[in-house]
């Protein structure tokens, strides 16, 4: 299913009835199962989350409404079986046309907040390529992300790392930038997305294939045009 920029992909713990109101769906959580649940025709449904975004970012998360399926699928996504494709709109000059970023990152808590930082040993891998560019003022791209690992908040500090932060990310970016593009377009949102998710999987004795696309956004687009 596809998820919007500013949506959970699941209510924080002992969160309002306010922040469960920004949740993917709008039903009871189980935090041990890692699924929604709800009522329908008085029979309990389930949706298990297989992955999970920020919330910041918009596109494509996997889930399922069978367990055993749930359960293969977080393992793919585990061993980094299962291929995805993120677009995202940086600032700032890239150096190479296409290749591949791999860092030490370490996630922290500071001030009671999730920050990732530069490590010691490399741990996050990420193939990217450009796919437009618009000069000017801003210098932006249009670029491909391919994450081998899924590390928190790893193509936003990889981005960071090489002085090409994304579009209205407020916890990595470039602030004077973000402003400049809220000011000229009023976007309001990190200009990241998951755009594709292929995977293969056996189900019931069945072998299935899931290709599944996300267009980018349209006021994404438009800070290309």
């Amino acid at each position: 299913m596809e998820k919007a920029s500013n949506v959970l992909s699941h209510p924080n713990p002992n969160a309002s009835n306010t922040g469960r109101e920004r949740a993917l769906l709008k039903a009871q959580f189980c935090f041990e199962e890692e699924c929604y649940h709800w009522l329908e025709n008085g029979q309990k449904r389930k949706f298990y989350l297989c992955h999970r975004l920020d919330s910041a970012t918009s596109g494509l998360i996997v889930g399922s409404i069978e367990k055993n399926n749930s359960s293969e699928l977080k393992k793919m996504f585990r061993e980094h079986k299962i291929k995805k494709k993120y677009l995202a709109v940086t600032s700032g000059f890239l150096q190479f046309d296409k290749g591949v970023w791999k860092d030490s990152l370490v996630k922290k808590k500071i001030k009671g907040k999730i920050r990732v930082q530069r490590g010691k040993e490399v741990n996050s891998i990420t193939k990217f390529k450009r796919i437009r560019n618009q000069s000017g003022g801003l210098n932006l791209n249009l670029i491909e992300l391919y994450p081998i690992t899924g590390k928190t908040h790893q193509l936003r500090v990889q981005c960071m790392l090489r002085k090409v932060p994304i579009v209205g990310d407020k916890t990595y970016g470039d602030f004077a930038v973000n402003q400049r593009v809220q000011k000229a377009t009023k976007l309001k949102r990190l200009c990241l997305h998951s755009a594709k998710i292929e995977f293969t999987i056996q189900s019931k004795g069945e072998e299935i294939t899931v290709n599944v696309e996300s267009p980018l956004p349209r006021p994404i687009g438009r800070l290309l045009i």
